[in-house]
């Protein structure tokens, strides 16, 4: 029965991504949809799920759950960052979740995918950076990655063989670890809302660790850390009600919303994702980034 993650958290995989010479002109020649905002010095355009499992390293493996969003996407140049490449996510003037849209996809933004570990654990770490633009407007309040575990979670549809430990930015960017768990109801359990503030026009370094609970009690833990400063934890939480349910992977889900359109996008914007790791232990943040944490004090 599986326990933890691998002792190491996997190597990226950035030699699968065909980003050198022709190939490059190639794909970038690809015609981009007139709904689609202006793209910004893209290195390539996001065509497919194996590209982004591939940027994203870790063993990770592409999932057709519920993915949306591949043409809002684009890798980067990104020299300050490990590994020198980003994912920028474009978010579309007046869009939100899929649930705000109601099914029309001109009224959907962001990027989704499910992507899978090459095995399941019962404790995990996660960590990336991300950077919101230059005077990002963060509204009401949008989604950011986190894991997930069987079924996940989402848009309101709580599930018992499935949960999800995705983080939000709220007003301001304040941050908080958004779940879904197992006998729900409503949407998201908010979990430390405002311990962090994520801020505009810089990298900030994130890492989520979930320790899965004992099955009948609320022994599971959460923890959060920013930019290597523990800024959040609770160990009571109930991620599961069987020792069948593990965490199974890295759900990348990141829109504005949100129930409605009053949480959309008023403008076309954009964040950035670099340097994803996992492990089944505490993972050190980069060199490169060296700000503190914004508590919900510093605002």
């Amino acid at each position: 029965m599986p326990t933890t993650m691998p002792s190491r958290y996997f190597p990226r995989c950035l030699a699968a991504l065909t980003f050198a010479s022709v190939t490059v002109l190639v794909v970038y020649a690809i015609p981009i949809a007139s709904e689609t905002p202006r793209r910004v010095n893209p290195v390539a355009n996001v065509t497919d799920l194996g590209q982004l499992a591939a940027f994203l390293g870790n063993g990770l493996i592409s999932s057709d759950q519920g993915d949306f969003g591949l043409d809002r996407s684009d890798f980067i140049a990104a020299p300050e960052v490990p590994g020198g490449l980003a994912l920028r996510v474009h978010y579309p003037a007046g869009t939100a979740s899929p649930h705000a849209a109601g099914g029309d996809p001109a009224r959907a933004g962001g990027l989704q995918a499910y992507l899978r570990f090459p095995g399941p654990a019962d404790t995990a770490y996660l960590q990336y950076q991300v950077r919101f633009q230059p005077g990002f407007d963060f509204v009401k309040g949008g989604k950011l990655p986190g894991l997930f575990g069987g079924s996940g979670g989402s848009g309101g549809d709580h599930r018992d063989d499935g949960f999800s430990t995705r983080y939000m930015w709220r007003k301001g960017g304040a941050g908080e670890l958004y779940a879904y768990l197992p006998g729900g109801s409503g949407f998201g359990t908010s979990l430390g809302r405002g311990t962090w503030t994520f801020p505009a026009g810089q990298w900030t370094t994130i890492q989520q660790g979930v320790k899965l609970n004992t099955p009948g009690q609320r022994d599971g833990v959460v923890t959060v850390w920013v930019n290597g400063q523990q800024v959040f934890s609770q160990n009571d939480v109930q991620l599961r009600n069987t020792d069948q349910l593990h965490i199974d992977g890295l759900f990348f889900s990141t829109f504005f919303g949100g129930g409605d359109q009053s949480w959309a996008s008023p403008s076309d914007q954009y964040a950035d994702f670099a340097n994803f790791g996992v492990s089944d232990r505490y993972i050190p943040p980069p060199d490169a980034v060296s700000q503190p944490a914004q508590s919900a004090q510093s605002r």
